[in-house]
């Protein structure tokens, strides 16, 4: 999960987005109920001077309380409330009061302001204010403890219905923020899918090079993904030159130890001369799957369409003097893409058809079509073909010059006639299609002769 890049963004972007929401969230709600409660808190103080206004000394010397105007404090169940209880008397309560005198603590120090929360009942929270007065003749001071409440239930309501609804658009909000995250990380990452969709180009296309048009962050990795082609591409085209060298080189020795193998044998020296000649074909052959193996590696992975070099290379063969009585069948499925570049595949394709023509009688059928989730190439002709027994070694040859199997195999071809004597042109494909990662295989063609098959999975770009 972690893996897509894009996921990890879209969860960083959640993450965040939940974290700020939440945080917001708590923290308006905390100011709401601050200003509530300071809301709160002014308007007990202001009841609170107000009621202790209206407190003073009658003529007996008691402490006597005047009426007081807010018809709220009269009216019963209002949820505005007086107590004023003077030395340890019992309490006197506003005509408003419904319940039991409340049991508040009285403040340590007098004329200082002390707010409580008490809960009369479940449905009932109520708001306090409170003091301590000293009043009447100093020698005969009177405690007076005066205290204001007030219902806070609808206030409480409110809270609890802003926090409701500050959730919900807080959670509509998290939810749009959350999409245009996703749009942003899609967005944002486009140039990655331009860089892959470049890169699919250059492996079934002729477009070489990724472009220029990215951004400022991305081009980095464009221009070091060119240079790298820059660098392959050199590769290649040196392993090539340097291939082509090195068979240029040798062709002359290889011409001259064949003459002289001929002049032994116009000697008498039939047997040195056949041993000469094996020897040359083993170091031919050595040198041809040498010369692939150095072009292959040196190659990147590039997929190219068959059909277009097939039908290329068949009407170049046609033209060749000793094709005239050849029956060409082609089966080419247009979208099937080869593991290799146009060169590669049309050394690859040339070797295959040119041992068809070889052994072939006068039918040859080169298909290319999709098998499930692989796309498979065959070259299937009407010659004599090889017997299952020897198919195998058609790879093997050259790799162990001293091996007696081998030895024998190849005089066994020249006996029968077959087309194992062909193995070297199969052996270089063999090691171009293990390179690319393709399988090759030998069986018995519908005509009754060599099937060449190859088979990779299957590339969509």
């Amino acid at each position: 999960m972690t893996s897509s890049l894009s996921l990890r963004l879209l969860l960083l972007a959640m993450v965040s987005t939940s974290v700020a929401l939440v945080s917001t969230a708590l923290f308006l709600n905390l100011l709401f109920q601050e200003y509530f409660e300071d809301r709160i808190a002014q308007e007990l103080d202001t009841h609170l001077f107000m009621i202790t206004g209206h407190l003073g000394i009658d003529d007996t010397g008691a402490v006597a309380l005047a009426p007081i105007a807010d018809p709220r404090f009269d009216q019963p169940l209002s949820g505005y409330y007086w107590q004023i209880q003077i030395n340890d008397d019992p309490p006197m309560l506003s005509p408003s009061f419904w319940a039991a005198p409340l049991d508040v603590p009285r403040p340590q120090a007098q004329g200082q302001v002390q707010y409580d929360r008490v809960e009369v009942d479940a449905e009932t929270p109520l708001s306090l204010a409170s003091w301590r007065l000293s009043m009447g003749d100093p020698t005969h001071a009177q405690d007076v403890f005066v205290m204001v409440a007030m219902d806070r239930s609808d206030i409480d309501l409110s809270a609890a219905g802003f926090f409701r609804s500050s959730a919900l658009w807080l959670a509509i909000m998290g939810a749009v923020l959350i999409l245009a995250a996703w749009v942003q990380v899609r967005l944002g990452l486009k140039p990655l899918e331009k860089i892959r969709a470049e890169v699919t180009q250059i492996m079934t296309s002729s477009n070489s090079r990724l472009s220029h048009d990215y951004p400022r962050e991305v081009q980095p990795l464009a221009r070091e993904v060119n240079n790298l082609l820059d660098a392959n591409e050199t590769a290649l085209e040196k392993a090539r030159t340097h291939s082509g060298n090195l068979a240029h080189g040798l062709k002359t020795p290889l011409t001259i130890l064949q003459n002289a193998a001929h002049t032994l044998r116009g000697n008498g020296e039939a047997q040195i001369a056949t041993h000469i000649e094996t020897e040359l074909e083993n170091m031919r052959h050595i040198v041809e799957r040498e010369l692939a193996s150095v072009r292959n590696s040196a190659t990147a992975r590039r997929y190219s369409r068959v059909k277009p070099s097939a039908q290329r290379l068949v009407n170049v063969l046609k033209q060749q003097p000793n094709a005239a009585h050849i029956t060409w069948e082609l089966d080419l499925v247009d979208d099937v893409l080869a593991p290799f570049d146009p060169h590669d595949l049309t050394e690859l394709l040339g070797n295959l058809m040119d041992n068809a023509m070889k052994w072939t009688r006068d039918h040859i059928r080169v298909s290319a079509t999709h098998d499930g989730d692989r796309d498979v190439l065959r070259i299937d002709d009407n010659g004599p073909g090889i017997s299952e027994s020897l198919r195998g070694l058609v790879l093997e040859r050259g790799k162990q010059l001293s091996d007696d199997q081998t030895r024998a195999a190849t005089e066994a071809d020249a006996q029968a006639g077959s087309e194992l004597g062909a193995g070297l042109g199969l052996t270089i494909v063999h090691d171009m299609a293990k390179t690319a990662g393709c399988t090759l295989d030998l069986s018995r063609s519908p005509f009754g002769g060599l099937s060449v098959g190859l088979s990779w999975p299957r590339f969509s770009p």
